[in-house]
């Protein structure tokens, strides 16, 4: 039997994809990945890996990729029999990739895994540990997510409150930056928490999400409806209205180049996101906080642009003048 199934939804990165893979094999050829050991498993055959009775595989969803990274692949899935390549025939989105990898996945548990990650650390046994642990004193546990770094080494922000009209208020108006400490201002993020210690916490970043397959299916997995961006808290929010609880668990590390591939067109990422915030205020909410949460977030790209443009007269630094291009261009494109 698959114990885990690691789920990942690829739309051109095949740059990030190569170096996602190789830290599967280092970790196979060095020690354990999941036990932290140094002990050398007896079997090359990657169909029958088995680490401490931990056997994985890794479900790659493409959304159609014209980059090379279909190639890539099915030559890794020739090469290494534990990899499942699903190839769509039009980019589906994060939501819907997720899912129809779901739907094939063997493992009791599932790890979605953001295709711009880097897995760095080999004890995920103990995250597993935990979760039993946690079962085991009948908690009702949704997602589990770990520590995300950075590319340059510092603590990115992957665990955070539930939205709402004030901590989008805080974000407009740059509260949230100012008063990074505050557990007011700063509970979006958590940025008043060092993120040092395991935590209950209302939602976690897509990056890496830890989940047990029957809860997944339990919840109906992600909503489809949401293309990329908010369906990460959308899942954990109707996990907790359940019952369930979601951790950040700190004691496991991916380095993870946020927003890597999104960034490549910037415009649409920032059109996404508000796109996905709306729906998700619509869905859970009322119509009324998502046309607020629409006019906040109108009010943050003025913000920014007005900012930026103060800055670019002072300094003529280049990287104000692109920003003012950006959020110039996600106003005339989104309203």
């Amino acid at each position: 039997m698959t114990d885990i199934s690691f789920i990942i939804v690829n739309y051109n990165s095949l740059n990030y994809i190569k170096d996602l893979l190789k830290t599967f094999e280092i970790f196979n050829k060095k020690s354990s990945l999941f036990n932290g050991s140094s002990k050398k498993t007896q079997s090359l055959n990657y169909n029958d890996i088995n680490y401490n009775d931990i056997k994985y595989e890794i479900i790659i969803f493409d959304n159609n990729s014209t980059d090379g990274s279909v190639q890539y692949i099915e030559k890794e899935v020739q090469e290494k029999n534990n990899i499942i390549l699903i190839k769509s025939k039009t980019n589906a989105g994060f939501s819907k990739g997720s899912n129809e990898g779901a739907k094939i996945a063997k493992g009791k548990y599932l790890v979605f895994l953001n295709p711009d990650a880097k897995i760095i650390d080999d004890n995920l046994n103990s995250l597993i540990n935990f979760f039993e642990e946690k079962e085991k004193s009948k908690e009702k546990i949704g997602v589990i997510g770990v520590k995300n770094i950075n590319t340059d080494g510092s603590l990115q922000y992957s665990c955070r409150s539930f939205p709402s009209i004030a901590t989008q208020f805080f974000e407009s108006f740059f509260l949230f930056k100012i008063f990074k400490k505050s557990k007011i201002f700063g509970s979006y993020f958590m940025t008043w928490w060092d993120h040092e210690n395991i935590f209950e916490v209302d939602w976690l970043s897509g990056s890496f999400m830890f989940i047990k397959k029957d809860v997944f299916n339990q919840v109906g997995g992600f909503d489809e409806n949401f293309f990329m961006y908010s369906e990460d808290t959308d899942l954990c929010l109707r996990l907790k209205r359940k019952g369930f609880k979601n951790y950040y668990y700190p004691y496991y590390s991916i380095i993870h180049a946020d927003s890597a591939i999104a960034k490549k067109n910037p415009i649409i990422r920032e059109i996404g996101i508000i796109k996905s915030r709306r729906y998700y205020f619509k869905k859970n909410y009322s119509d009324s906080h998502a046309k607020i949460i629409s006019f906040l977030y109108f009010i943050g790209i003025l913000n920014r642009l007005f900012l930026n443009l103060i800055l670019y007269i002072f300094t003529f630094k280049k990287s104000y003048g692109l920003k003012i291009k950006l959020y110039f261009n996600t106003l005339k494109n989104y309203f």
